[in-house]
């Protein structure tokens, strides 16, 4: 198994999972965004951003945080990527100055050493990305990691690979599971501030850049595992605001967000797993993606994980992040308030892409303080998807078949011009033209 986890802040005194993940026997704890929150001081009444000597201090009392430290010291693996906290600045862009600087200092956080693709892209200011692969067949968790030679997916490593010489990812050997890490913040676009272009949905910016992009669809290109595992710090399949710059997410920028379906729906593209973070609670989502003039769709599927300190529904404590900076983040009546807002939102608006679980008809979400875990049942073929509590509990659970996350489906939706279409009120198909 593998456990992925964000919204981490240093500004608060517990940091309840750290034990937890320890007792779970993970291969890989992987960070979906806000290791800490680097932008957690004020001048006056404007909000600093993070200075690369600001951001190593809190990366470094992290590493020193107790539980975490112990984490660490277990053997397990640390992979991820930033969002805007630990970025450095909020709903942060590539305009950041200290983009390059700030993501050299995260790629040290993870201790990857200074020839690793990912520093050497950090140090050339192109991002914090890359992929590792794990291979499940050895028994020794702390073994599973391959080298980027061996696993043959990053183009930085490898330029040219023999398909023919690549395992067969239908195969019932092949128990090889790769997690790739976006960034969504050191080459996006800047959201658009005129309210005409918000309202008229002209937003033709990138949320990867073109480099990370055509890095990305090679790597995943060439993807032979069974499991693709795909970390993002904003939301994919989520449309919930017309102003990105308040609600954050990849539908801002529907260019970017149709590119990157594109390069999940490559057929080589076994069994992929979205996860993100971002928005302090916990989400199974789905969008079904066809091409268009065709009644056959894909399945897309989306894990969002976050609130490892903080989140809509820790009323007791504070549902912020930066909890100095907000004068209401410690009022309780508030944070009741908050929770009973968030519950209404997902229970009245039409956000079709959440998924209802077919046997108890609940939508799968929920504010509480949360992780995720991805378990790998190679046996049945299947991946078990959790969301789990500050207590080591459950709250949410799914199994999905590799063949059912991989499978094209027919569908009797005729083919005009739609955008989403509800199945039982939690799926949203969309059109995908191919490229």
């Amino acid at each position: 198994r593998i456990i992925l986890g964000s919204c981490n802040s240093q500004q608060h005194e517990h940091q309840p999972f750290w034990p937890i993940i320890q007792s779970r026997n993970p291969t890989s704890f992987v960070w979906a965004g806000d290791a800490v929150y680097a932008d957690d001081r004020k001048e006056g009444k404007r909000i600093l951003d993070a200075s690369p000597e600001y951001l190593r201090h809190l990366l470094q009392e992290q590493r020193n945080e107790p539980g975490y430290k112990s984490l660490l010291e277990s053997g397990v693996k640390i992979f991820g990527t930033v969002d805007d906290h630990d970025y450095g600045t909020n709903n942060g862009d590539k305009t950041f100055r200290w983009r390059k600087e700030n993501g050299i200092e995260y790629v040290d956080f993870l201790d990857l050493p200074d020839n690793a693709p990912m520093m050497k892209r950090a140090k050339a200011g192109l991002g914090v990305y890359g992929v590792q692969v794990y291979d499940f067949s050895e028994a020794d968790p702390k073994k599973r990691l391959l080298s980027d030679e061996e696993a043959g997916l990053d183009p930085d490593v490898v330029p040219h690979v023999d398909p023919s010489a690549r395992p067969d990812s239908s195969s019932m050997d092949n128990r090889l599971v790769a997690v790739f890490v976006l960034d969504v913040r050191s080459n996006r676009t800047p959201w658009p501030k005129k309210l005409k272009e918000k309202l008229m949905n002209k937003k033709d910016g990138c949320i990867l850049g073109d480099e990370q992009f055509k890095w990305f669809e090679t790597s995943i290109g060439r993807s032979n595992v069974s499991v693709n595992v795909i970390v993002t710090g904003l939301q994919v399949h989520a449309e919930r605001f017309y102003d990105s710059d308040v609600v954050e997410n990849w539908n801002g920028f529907p260019k970017s967000q149709h590119r990157l379906y594109q390069a999940l729906l490559q057929p080589n593209v076994r069994a992929p797993v979205v996860v993100s973070g971002d928005v302090h609670h916990a989400q199974l989502l789905r969008k079904d993606c066809r091409q268009k003039g065709s009644n056959l769709m894909r399945p897309l599927y989306e894990v969002t994980t976050s609130g490892m300190t903080h989140s809509w529904g820790s009323v007791e404590t504070s549902t912020c992040g930066r909890v100095r900076l907000g004068r209401l983040c410690n009022v309780t009546y508030m944070n009741h308030a908050k929770r009973l807002v968030l519950h209404f939102a997902h229970q009245v608006f039409p956000w079709n892409e959440l998924i209802v679980d077919d046997d108890t008809n609940q939508k799968q979400y929920t504010l509480k303080l949360n992780v995720a875990e991805l378990e790998f049942d190679w046996e049945d073929q299947q991946v078990l998807t959790r969301i789990l509590g500050h207590k080591g509990q459950t709250i949410l659970e799914q199994r999905w078949p590799f063949q059912n996350l991989s499978s094209i489906e027919e569908t009797m939706i005729p083919d005009r011009d739609f955008q989403s279409v509800s199945h039982r009120l939690q799926r949203q198909a969309t059109t995908i033209e191919k490229d």
